[in-house]
C-alpha cells in the first residue's frame, strides 16, 4: 500500500518533506514529489511495490498531459487497454481510463486503488477511489487549501489543520455505538473519501461526488438455475484470486476452518498447484480452536502446506504497541495481539501477500426487504418461520417503518430497541447533542432498506473504514499486505444481483456459499453450523495481566474524557470485572459480553489519544 500526499494552494509552507517521511510507513520502495501549477500544487508518493508493473513506475507518473500518484492494482486490465500494443503499468491505465471516460472512470474501473490525478489541460484536480473502499484517503478543505493524504495523522502535521476532535466521533467512541458516520475521522477538520465517491476541484471550486454505487435490480432472472449461480461465483472468484496473484510477493492464506476462508483456499488451489495456510490455534480455549474442521479440509486438499500458529498467550492488550504505527483511528478489534503473532510468523517464512476470507458474512447476508421488493412471499413465510416472527412484525419492520418519517422511526426504534449506554458516561454528557445524535444513529442502522443497501453502508460507515485503514497500516508497517477475494466488485455485483430465495434456508446460514460449495468442500465444512462464539482473547486482556490496569492509571490523565466519564466509576466496574473473571470465568460462557465490548474500546481510545499527543 504507497503513501499518497497533495496539498493544493496552502496559504502556510507546508512542512513537505516530514508529511512525505510520515508516510514512509506504507511504502519505502520509492519516494519522489512534484510541484505545479505555478507553485500552487504539490503531489507526493511513497511507493510499495506490489505487482510486477509497479516496480516500473516512478513515484509521480506523468503520462497523456496528466500528472499521478497512487495505491493499489487495477484488474481486468483487457477492458482498460484500447488496443495500443505498447504495455503499460497500472497507473498508465489509470490515466488513459480518465481520457477515456472522464471523472466516470471510477465507475468503469476494478480494483483496490485511490489516486490524486492533475489535468492541467482542464485545470482539474480529481481525487477518487474504488466503489468497494478497499483503499480511501483523508483530506481537508478549508475552502482554500485542500489536503490530501493517505493517512488522517499525516495532515495534523500541517498548521492549518487542527487536532481538536470531532464530537460525534468521539461520542460514538465512548459509547460503543459504533454508528460512526461515513467519512468521518476522529478529528473536526478531516474527512475520509466513502467508496466510489471523489473530489473534483475544477478553476479552485470544490465538489465532493458519489460516482458509484452497489445496486441491486427491481426485479430478478426467473429463468435462470440455482446452479448457473453457482457457476458464475466460481467463475468470478477465479478471477479475483488470479488478479490479486499478479504480485511480486509470495502469497499465503489464512485458514479458519470455516466457510469464507476454505472458499478462498479452494479458489487459490485453482490457479496454484499448492499453497501455504497459516491458523490460529489454541490449547487454553478449545472452543476457539478450529483444528478438527481445518485438519478435514488438508485431507481433501492435501496440496495445502499448513502452518498451525499457537496464540495462547496473544490475548488483547499483551502486544506492545509501542513498536507499532499511531493509527489513524482508536478503534482496533480485540484479535490485534492475535493477528500481530500469525504476521509475524507469516513474514520471517518470507510471505508478503495474505488472502483471507472476510466479507463473507456481509456477501451473504439477506434481509425481508429483498424478498418483499421482489414478491417472494412463499420465501418471506419461510423465512419468517425460521426466525420466529409474525406478518404484523414483518409488516411493521420491513413496509411500514421505513416509509415513516425519521422522527417516528426513532421513537419507534428507541422503544423497541433500548441503547444501552456505559454507565461511566456522566448523566450531563449523555444529553448532549453530540451524545443524542449517536444514539438516533443507533437506532437508524437498525432500519433494514435491503442487501444493497446494507453493504453500501458497511463499506462505507466511519467504523468499518477506521478498522480496514488501522489494519492497513499495521500490515504495511510489517512489509505485507492483506486482500479478500470476497470483497471484490465484481462478485459484490453478483451477491446483490441473486433472487433472494438463494441465500434462504430454514436450517442453514449463508446457504448460497453452502451449495455452491457442494462439489469442492468437505460435507464436515460445508454443513457446519455458523457458530458466531465469542472472543476469549479480548476476556483475558480485561480479565488479567497489567496492561489494561496501566492504561486505567492514564485514564485520569485524559483531559479530553474530563467531564465525560466518571473515572472513578470506570476503575470500580474494571475491578469488579476482574474478580468475577478471575472467580467464575468458564470457558465457553461468553462473560458480561456488553460491558467488555465497553471497556475495551474505552482502553484503546485511551491507549490511542495518549500515543498521538505525545506525537
Amino acid at each position: 500500500m504507497s503513501g499518497i500526499l497533495g496539498v493544493w494552494n496552502s496559504q502556510i509552507p507546508a512542512p513537505w518533506q516530514q508529511m512525505l517521511q510520515d508516510l514512509r510507513v506504507l511504502g519505502a520502495d520509492g519516494c519522489g514529489d512534484w510541484q505545479g501549477c505555478s507553485g500552487q500544487l504539490h503531489l507526493g508518493r511513497t511507493q510499495f511495490f506490489d505487482t510486477p508493473e509497479s516496480c516500473l513506475e516512478p513515484p509521480v507518473i506523468e503520462y497523456a498531459g496528466c500528472v499521478l500518484v497512487w495505491s493499489g492494482r487495477i484488474d481486468d486490465r483487457d477492458a482498460v487497454l484500447t488496443g495500443n500494443a505498447q504495455p503499460k503499468t497500472d497507473g498508465q491505465l489509470l490515466i488513459e481510463s480518465y481520457r477515456r471516460w472522464g471523472i466516470d472512470c471510477i465507475d468503469r474501473l476494478v480494483g483496490e486503488f485511490v489516486f490524486i490525478l492533475w489535468d492541467a489541460a482542464n485545470d482539474l484536480l480529481l481525487v477518487g477511489c474504488d466503489s468497494v473502499g478497499s483503499r480511501t484517503v483523508a483530506y481537508s478543505w478549508d475552502g482554500q487549501t485542500l489536503l490530501i493524504s493517505s493517512r488522517v495523522l499525516t495532515l495534523l502535521l500541517h498548521p492549518q489543520v487542527s487536532p481538536e476532535l470531532d464530537p460525534l466521533y468521539l461520542a460514538n467512541t465512548l459509547s460503543s455505538l459504533n454508528g460512526h458516520q461515513p467519512g468521518s475521522t476522529p478529528f473536526q477538520d478531516i474527512r475520509r473519501l466513502i467508496p466510489g465517491s471523489a473530489i473534483v476541484l475544477r478553476a479552485g471550486q470544490f465538489q465532493l461526488r458519489q460516482i458509484s454505487q452497489i445496486t441491486s435490480p427491481n426485479y430478478y432472472d426467473t429463468t435462470r438455475s440455482a446452479q448457473s449461480y453457482y457457476d458464475e461465483f466460481w467463475d468470478i472468484l477465479h478471477k479475483s484470486v488470479k488478479d490479486r496473484l499478479r504480485t511480486v510477493h509470495r502469497p499465503c492464506t489464512t485458514l479458519s476452518g470455516g466457510l469464507d476462508s476454505t472458499t478462498v483456499t479452494v479458489s487459490l488451489l485453482n490457479q496454484l498447484p499448492q499453497i501455504d495456510a497459516f491458523s490460529t490455534v489454541t490449547d487454553i480455549y478449545p472452543e476457539f480452536d478450529e483444528r478438527e474442521s481445518i485438519e478435514t479440509f488438508l485431507h481433501q486438499y492435501p496440496q495445502t502446506n499448513w502452518h498451525p500458529v499457537n496464540s495462547d498467550h496473544a490475548w488483547s492488550f499483551s502486544e506492545s504497541r509501542e513498536n507499532l504505527p499511531t493509527t489513524d483511528d482508536p478503534l482496533m478489534t480485540c484479535t490485534l495481539a492475535m493477528n500481530l503473532h500469525l504476521m509475524g510468523q507469516i513474514k520471517q517464512q518470507g510471505f508478503g501477500l495474505i488472502f483471507d476470507g472476510e466479507w463473507g458474512d456481509e456477501i451473504c447476508a439477506i434481509d425481508f426487504p429483498d424478498l418483499i421488493q421482489a414478491g417472494r412471499w412463499r420465501a418471506t413465510q419461510q423465512y419468517m418461520q425460521n426466525q420466529g416472527r409474525s406478518w404484523r412484525w414483518v409488516m411493521c419492520w420491513e413496509i411500514i417503518l421505513p416509509r415513516l418519517m425519521n422522527s417516528w422511526q426513532q421513537k419507534f426504534v428507541a422503544w423497541r430497541q433500548p441503547v444501552s449506554l456505559p454507565s461511566w458516561l456522566t448523566p450531563d454528557y449523555v444529553q448532549t447533542s453530540p451524545m443524542r445524535m449517536a444514539i438516533e444513529h443507533s437506532y437508524q442502522s437498525h432500519i433494514s432498506t435491503g442487501l444493497s443497501t446494507n453493504l453500501s453502508w458497511a463499506m462505507s460507515s466511519g467504523y468499518s473504514a477506521a478498522i480496514m485503514q488501522a489494519y492497513h497500516l499495521i500490515y504495511a508497517a510489517h512489509h505485507l499486505q492483506a486482500t479478500s477475494p470476497l470483497q471484490d466488485r465484481r462478485l459484490i455485483n453478483l451477491m446483490v444481483n441473486l433472487p433472494p430465495e438463494l441465500q434462504i434456508d430454514p436450517t442453514h446460514e449463508k446457504i448460497f456459499l453452502r451449495q455452491a460449495g457442494q462439489n469442492y468442500l468437505p460435507p464436515a465444512i460445508q454443513w457446519k453450523p455458523k457458530d458466531n462464539y465469542f472472543d476469549p482473547m479480548k476476556y483475558a486482556g480485561l480479565g488479567q495481566g497489567q496492561p489494561v490496569l496501566e492504561m486505567l492509571d492514564r485514564l485520569q490523565d485524559t483531559a479530553c474524557l474530563t467531564g465525560l466519564i466518571d473515572a472513578n466509576q470506570v476503575e470500580k466496574m474494571l475491578l469488579e470485572y476482574r474478580a468475577g473473571y478471575a472467580e467464575s470465568y468458564c470457558p465457553g460462557q461468553p462473560y458480561r459480553n456488553q460491558e467488555a465490548n465497553q471497556l475495551h474500546n474505552l482502553f484503546n481510545f485511551v491507549n490511542w489519544h495518549q500515543r498521538v499527543i505525545s506525537c
